[in-house]
């Protein structure tokens, strides 16, 4: 191919990652108004899904171009998640159900597509993926906040309840996104992203103004995981920025201690209140009444867990262990999702699925982490608090890994994350490490 040839193949490419990029920085407010017709109008115009579709095609599309092996253990790996729901489909005949679950396994894979494709980009333009990823988070953050503001106003929908924001029966907000806790993701994932951003500055003036935004954020969506990793966030952000001497005992850990204090002090004589202000505390007093307090840890998602487990091995055999039963499998004896992300991802895909999550964990703790040991790293710190928090938020809340609405981010910052390593090795940066 001539140098000409060369040229035009490169500039397609780098046109193709940038409307790439585009289109991820749309998709909340395509989720938004997806959410409106759900939520508002009584009736799904499968907006989002489609849309999602579209985007993994154009990605999976680019991956070829760059690598036909990625490509081809790509479309293995959808394979694979499809044998579970297909053995299910043979006995029911049910094609709604294997759409479903068709559906189900392309939002579990989401991320590590985007992952895959950032990857394959930082063999050419590493620093265009963190230039084009940071204006896509800001986009992201900005279309966040506009959701919630627009719940403060009265509109949009709650958290958990039905009716209007007012009514007494709802409690939280969530403007005109459909799922609370798919929201309580995107809030740690951009949230994180801009209080890092306010750390990284000279005058930490805009990192303590900012705080008290996020606290007052993660209460007005009042999802436990909003308002339990806003604090999370606050204090590790600047601990891993410390980056080789995260684990020293250092003058900037005694100062975050002294409002950790403060704020626990504050919470003591608070908490109470602003809960039954914003209508979360009788469903906490409900739930340790009916449940203790595992039931408020997992809002009843442990007895979720026991039903549809008792079921799976009742109704599976060998294949199913291995392959699952898929959603659809699942909801034929029980609900079809316990809401808890590694035991969803077994009962629906089996053995496959659960797999899947460990190696995602691991793989986007390493590489964030490598990130972070960079003395000079942008962003590793912040994406690995914000791994680590997604993780852990996965365990108990569920709606991380297989989040439809949080997998484009979720992949897009851990791609940043591994270009900022390739821009910071000492040899050969844009370079592919070995993963």
């Amino acid at each position: 191919m001539s140098v000409e040839n060369n040229q035009k193949a490169g500039g397609l490419k780098l046109a193709f990652f940038q409307l790439t990029l585009l289109l991820i920085s749309l998709s909340l407010i395509v989720d938004s108004i997806n959410g409106f017709f759900r939520s508002g109008m009584g009736f799904d115009p499968k907006l989002s899904a489609t849309y999602k579709l579209l985007l993994l095609v154009i990605i999976l599309y680019q991956i070829g171009t760059y690598s036909f092996k990625s490509l081809y253990m790509l479309l293995i790996l959808i394979l694979l998640f499809m044998i579970g729901p297909t053995l299910t489909f043979v006995e029911t005949l049910d094609v709604s159900g294997l759409i479903a679950d068709f559906i189900a396994a392309l939002k579990i894979i989401t991320s590590l597509v985007i992952f895959t494709f950032c990857v394959l980009v930082c063999k050419y333009w590493p620093h265009l993926v963190l230039k084009y990823g940071k204006w896509c988070c800001q986009f992201s953050f900005v279309v966040l906040v506009s959701n919630l503001c627009l719940g403060i106003l009265g509109y949009g929908f709650s958290s958990y309840g039905k009716g209007a924001l007012a009514s007494m029966k709802t409690a939280g907000i969530k403007g005109f996104f459909y799922a609370g806790n798919e929201v309580s993701g995107i809030f740690i994932i951009l949230f994180g992203i801009v209080l890092h951003q306010a750390w990284q500055r000279k005058n930490k003036i805009f990192y303590y103004l900012f705080v008290p935004i996020m606290f007052s954020f993660g209460f007005l969506i009042a999802t436990k995981a909003a308002m339990l990793t806003a604090a999370v966030l606050a204090f590790s952000i600047p601990m891993f920025n410390e980056r080789n001497r995260l684990l020293n005992l250092t003058k900037l850990k005694f100062k975050l201690l002294a409002p950790v204090f403060l704020l626990i002090i504050f919470l003591i004589f608070t908490l109470v209140p602003i809960l039954e202000s914003i209508g979360i505390w009788y469903r906490f007093a409900w739930f340790y009444e009916k449940k203790g307090l595992i039931g408020i840890i997992l809002s009843g998602r442990d007895e979720y867990i026991r039903v549809v487990g008792e079921g799976f091995y009742q109704f599976g055999d060998i294949a199913k262990t291995i392959f699952g039963m898929g959603r659809s499998g699942i909801g034929l004896f029980a609900k079809e999702s316990v809401e808890v992300d590694p035991a969803d991802m077994y009962f629906w895909f089996g053995s496959i699925g659960a797999l899947f999550y460990v190696f995602l964990l691991t793989l986007y703790t390493r590489i964030s982490y490598l990130a972070t040991k960079e003395v000079n790293s942008q962003w590793g710190p912040s994406i690995l608090v914000i791994n680590i928090t997604l993780f852990a938020v996965s365990l108990f809340a569920g709606h991380i890994v297989t989040s439809g609405m949080l997998g484009p981010l979720f992949g897009l910052v851990n791609g940043m994350a591994y270009a900022d390593y390739c821009l910071n090795k000492k040899d050969n940066p844009g370079k592919v490490m070995p993963l």
